[in-house]
């Protein structure tokens, strides 16, 4: 019997916040926040479409706010 062991890949995505001395909180209520993870989101699906074949499904991922660009790693399995 043949075992199909998952593969594991990282993506890491980001992108620049417009106002970011008042988005460290990283609040759910700032439409700015909600904007940047959702134009992330877009990006990580386009992203994991080129990968062709498998079915990656989104394991774990991180995020946090460095010098105003939201930084989001995301780890990937099949």
């Amino acid at each position: 019997m043949v075992e199909n062991k998952p593969e594991y890949k990282m993506i890491v995505l980001t992108r620049r916040l417009k106002t970011p001395g008042v988005l460290e909180t990283m609040s759910e209520q700032v439409p700015e926040v909600k904007e940047a993870f959702a134009e992330i989101h877009t990006k990580l699906r386009q992203r994991i479409e080129m990968l062709g074949e498998g079915d990656w499904q989104v394991v774990s991922h991180s995020h946090s706010v460095y010098n105003g660009i939201l930084v989001v790693s995301f780890l990937i399995s099949n």
